[in-house]
């Protein structure tokens, strides 16, 4: 592209050469990726057209790739209000790699989408960070991604974010609801806040009663449960399912991994609610009904594990920092999978 015609896209509200520039520092700590589980490496990565990924199929007996993608939603707009952006490259990788550890899945490289009205630097740095940084805890690689700046269809100062990972499991390794029974115990891992989900409404009651005290922890980053492979490796037997708590509550996701004729008893009293969470939904006039099919209510995962390793398998959790609670149990029921209150 000749220097005039550069000059002419950045009129137009485009800067090629910031971004670029970016991209450049993306690859300064370009390093070869190698699986630390020995499942494959990275043979072409960030800067090229696509990322290539070699996985060592003979790791597997019969392995199934697993894919899923998110993005962070209104999250990221109280994060640009409270000009706190730091945390959202994890609150991006965790909506997406939470939903590859329930079944059972082992991740292996993850891709961005980073959209903007006009690159601004510290953001992009800060997010892309961020987003480097959970996938190292993931172990997993930033295989690439996409920088797009468009002009009119975004604020200026304003960006969104997408994400893609794809994971390696193998069929017999597989959680699900082929494995549920009757008599499965629940048990329940800390969520470390609302995570990315309900933020409109949190938003909305933030609009009318600001609450300063509590923006560290309403922007507080999605919790990676990078122990969930631990555990799988572990509890290769009684593991059978595990359900992300993301919209929709507890009772719109845990019957995703429940199958028909069985119900999920939970004694609400155990939910493990922090404080500070149950007197914010509160101290807006809304009550448990009202909400527990927005918020995780402080549950981000809930594990389904058969009755005799229920114990054992709290232990361990617990020695891993998941923070587990037992809510309930599963008993024969008639019809749809669903959640009952007791």
């Amino acid at each position: 592209m000749t220097d005039g015609s550069d000059n002419l896209y950045k009129i137009a509200g485009v800067d090629t050469a910031k971004g670029d520039a970016l991209v450049d520092w993306l690859q300064e700590k370009k390093t070869t990726f190698v699986h630390p589980r020995g499942m494959g490496r990275v043979l072409d990565g960030i800067g090229g057209f696509a990322g290539l990924f070699s996985v060592e199929w003979s790791k597997f007996k019969k392995p199934s790739l697993v894919a899923s993608t998110d993005g962070v939603g209104t999250k990221l707009l109280l994060g640009l209000q409270e000009n706190m952006c730091q945390n959202l490259g994890q609150d991006l990788v965790a909506m997406c790699v939470n939903d590859l550890y329930t079944v059972g899945a082992i991740p292996l490289f993850f891709l961005d989408y980073y959209a903007t009205g006009a690159l601004d630097e510290t953001q992009f740095r800060d997010v892309l960070s961020s987003i480097k940084a959970s996938c190292n805890s993931c172990s997993m690689a930033l295989l690439g991604g996409e920088t797009a700046e468009m002009p009119g269809l975004y604020e200026r100062g304003h960006f969104d974010l997408a994400g893609f990972v794809v994971g390696i499991v193998d069929d017999d390794a597989r959680l699900g609801p082929h494995k549920v029974k009757e008599g499965d115990r629940l048990i329940s891992f800390a969520s470390s806040g609302f995570h990315s989900n309900g933020y409109s409404l949190i938003r909305k009651w933030l609009a009318k009663h600001p609450r300063a005290d509590l923006i560290e922890q309403l922007l507080a980053p999605t919790k990676l449960y990078t122990e969930i492979p631990e555990l799988c490796l572990k509890f290769k037997n009684g593991f059978h399912a595990l359900a992300n708590i993301t919209g929709g509550g507890i009772s719109g996701n845990l019957p995703r991994v429940i199958p028909d004729h069985l119900i999920a008893n939970i004694d609400r009293n155990l939910i493990p609610t922090p404080k500070w969470m149950s007197e914010f939904i509160q101290s807006n006039g809304a009550s448990f009904e009202h909400v527990e099919e927005v918020f995780n209510l402080g549950v981000g995962m809930i594990a389904i594990v058969a009755q005799n390793d229920a114990d054992s398998f709290v232990a361990t959790a617990q020695e891993l920092g998941l923070k587990p609670q037992i809510l309930g149990d599963l008993v024969a029921g008639h019809g749809p999978s669903c959640v009952r209150y007791v």
